[in-house]
């Protein structure tokens, strides 16, 4: 038989080492890309009828959200951390440099601050005229959000979207803020459509557009680094080699923009002086100190035995690659958990778990063995740890869990229960559906690269966050959320379906809590600016002290503040020391860090009037963490005259007389 005359009778030409390795990377893309089933969209025509009722709906909705945002904006007085952008703001509008009285330079969200400052200008300085641009944005949040979640979402779950975007309390707070989380949110918003449009045309005009929405973040908080893996959503769902390659590209630009940000960011500040005195840490011990060194014989038994329990759970499914590497992840879980590292020991057995059963069912007597003996392991590490005197449970367990911490997740919930519940959720339904060889809807990818992913990122930095944290996941959270409900009702009827989503969303924003958000005035926030009001009616005399817990607050409202008081140990990561003083490197005030200074102050002879103005914030434990280090017990003495309570029933001024003079012999 002759052979085909295109190849004149010679051999196939063997592909290249690179082609062959780039034919492989497509395969593996492409399989990828397969496990995940594109999310549904409207034909045509149905999306055209339904173009006008949603434009509708999106107006009502921007409109209710401005309502929320504006009403009250400029009630109460200057609370939180908007005295750490008051003060610089001020700076622009006194010296043309965003700075701190002390002098120190401050560059965090510097496009925010010279936006406020021209907004002080042209209307006058008020509340109101700073927090104008934050309530705006959150403003321009509501529709940004709504194309960023049409990509996954229906009509009514669009709607249903927009509506919890407009009415969470968190987001309204934020807008009626001049912070900069409204605007970090808001650059996350405008990256995620900018990628979902990339992903669509495969312009890569909308991927540079992409990177600016990042770099534009990532000047206004650096937290937005955690939001780079979503450059590698469109590649993956697309199983697309040059939009992988593309996204990759970007995701190392913006680790490269994250530290060079950083960096800058850091080089402003002052250095901080370390203080004497400062105690352990209030916690006591920490049980993770009692976790026992294992010795190299320890060590491999213990590899031993992850290996032993892999193969006995596992042994039944047949010999190929996936389930060597299932096996392999299981012993590593196995061992992860022997080495007291149960976050990711639950990761790693979990991932084993559901790549063996995609390649073949996993004996569930084989499984409960299993679950027994690691139960057991537990058990016994408990008894150790308790042995070397930890009682605690809470402190237990997170020696059990280790790092990464897994509280980011837990607080990734503080937006909303349910929404964090339905994320979840998604979760598990999407390895539920790998696991059985099914198709896993595409929103599920999403919630892995821009909820989970980045949170356990998070978790390897610090071991507990504020929820403020998180802000940069907020919006995928939620997108996820309202996904996940709409796949939970598919099935069901257009009528039901919108009352599915109307549910969802009121249940998200629980309307309680949106009640005692707008126009909450005193009743949520501190009345630093009452004190300071008061102050000012005081007759001050040459010689009398001021003293403030919320230095920056006073500054900005009094010009002027003598002392900042807070308990040494919260107050060392924010002192510098000038004259051998260590003083707040904010407002330059001098730093009274336990009651031993504060009662020498008192004892001065030739001091006058001494005027401590005290905080509404930080109220959860009665200040008692901010009063520590015998701060409280002076405070309590008899000296302390109370002479004014704010609006808020927390924030108090009091009065130390000057001392008697002596009498004459």
């Amino acid at each position: 038989m002759q052979p085909p005359a295109s190849t004149h009778g010679l051999a196939p030409r063997r592909p290249s080492p690179i082609s062959a390795a780039l034919q492989g990377f497509d395969r593996t893309l492409q399989d990828v890309a397969s496990w995940f089933v594109p999310t549904p969209r409207p034909t045509s025509q149905a999306a055209e009828s339904a173009r006008q009722l949603e434009m509708i709906g999106l107006l009502a909705i921007i409109a209710l959200g401005a309502l929320v945002r504006f009403w009250g904006l400029g009630v109460v007085g200057l609370h939180g951390d908007e005295k750490t952008m008051a003060l610089p703001m001020m700076g622009v509008i006194d010296h043309g440099v965003s700075a701190f009285p002390s002098g120190m330079p401050y560059v965090r969200a510097i496009f925010q601050i010279y936006i406020m400052a021209w907004v002080v200008e042209l209307l006058g300085p008020s509340e109101w005229a700073m927090r104008l641009p934050s309530a705006l944005c959150g403003v321009a949040l509501i529709p940004i959000a709504f194309y960023a979640g049409r990509r996954f979402l229906s009509t009514p779950w669009s709607l249903a979207f927009a509506f919890v975007v407009a009415l969470l309390p968190e987001f309204i707070l934020a807008a009626q803020t001049a912070r900069m989380y409204v605007f970090f949110v808001t650059c996350v918003a405008a990256l995620l459509v900018l990628l979902f449009r990339w992903e669509r045309t495969q312009n890569i005009g909308y991927l540079l557009g992409a990177v600016v929405a990042f770099g534009l973040g990532l000047q206004f908080h650096t937290l937005m680094v955690f939001s780079a893996p979503l450059f590698l959503f469109p590649g993956l769902v697309l199983g697309n080699r040059r939009m992988i390659l593309l996204g990759g590209v970007a995701f190392v630009l913006a680790g490269l923009g994250f530290v060079a940000m950083d960096h800058w960011i850091a080089v402003q500040y002052f250095d901080v002086v370390p203080l004497d005195g400062v105690g352990p840490d209030r916690n006591g011990a920490k049980a993770a100190a009692a976790i026992p060194d294992f010795a190299p014989w320890l060590l491999i038994v213990a590899v031993a035995a992850a290996g032993a329990a892999a193969w006995f759970l596992l042994r039944p499914i047949p010999r190929q690659a996936m389930s060597w590497i299932a096996a392999a992840l299981v012993a590593a879980g196995t061992l992860a958990q022997i080495l007291f590292f149960y976050h990711v020991a639950a990761l790693l057995i979990i991932a084993g778990l559901v790549l063996a059963r995609r390649h073949g069912p996993v004996s569930t007597g084989r499984l409960i063995l299993f679950c027994l003996g690691s139960v057991a392991i537990a058990v016994a590490q408990v008894l150790v740890i308790k042995a070397s005197g930890v009682t605690s449970m809470r402190l237990i367990v997170g020696a059990l869990i280790g790092k990464p911490s897994i509280w980011p997740y837990i607080i990734g919930s503080y937006y909303s229960l349910l929404a964090g519940l339905l994320v979840a959720g998604a979760l598990g339904m999407g390895l539920w559906r790998f696991a059985h060889r099914q198709a896993v809807p595409d929103f599920v990818l999403f919630v892995i690269v821009g909820v989970w992913l980045p949170l356990f990122l998070i978790g390897t930095q610090r071991w507990w966050i504020l929820p403020r944290y998180t802000d940069g996941q907020a919006i995928p959270i939620l997108l996820g959320a309202m996904a996940m409900g709409q796949w939970m009702f598919a099935n069901f009827r257009r009528n039901a379906i919108w009352i599915a989503a109307a549910v969802c969303s009121v249940l998200i924003v629980n309307p309680a809590s949106v009640a005692r958000t707008v126009n909450a005035g005193y009743t949520i926030n501190p009345d630093h600016k009452g004190a300071a009001e008061f102050m000012r009616t005081l007759p001050l005399l040459p010689g009398d002290v001021i003293v403030a817990e919320d230095s920056l607050q006073q500054q900005y409202y009094l010009g002027h503040v003598d002392y900042w008081l807070n308990a040494k140990d919260i107050a060392q990561k924010f002192v510098y020391e000038k004259d051998g003083v260590a003083r707040d490197f904010y407002t330059d005030a001098k730093l009274i860090g336990s009651g031993a200074e504060l009662q020498a102050l008192i004892d001065q002879p030739n001091r006058g009037t001494i005027y401590l103005i005290g905080s509404g914030e930080n109220q959860e434990d009665g200040r008692a963490t901010m009063r520590a280090y015998g701060i409280a017990e002076v405070m309590a003495s008899p000296v302390f005259v109370e002479i004014f309570t704010g609006r808020d029933g927390f924030t108090k001024v009091w009065k130390v007389a000057p001392p008697a003079p002596k009498a004459r012999p």
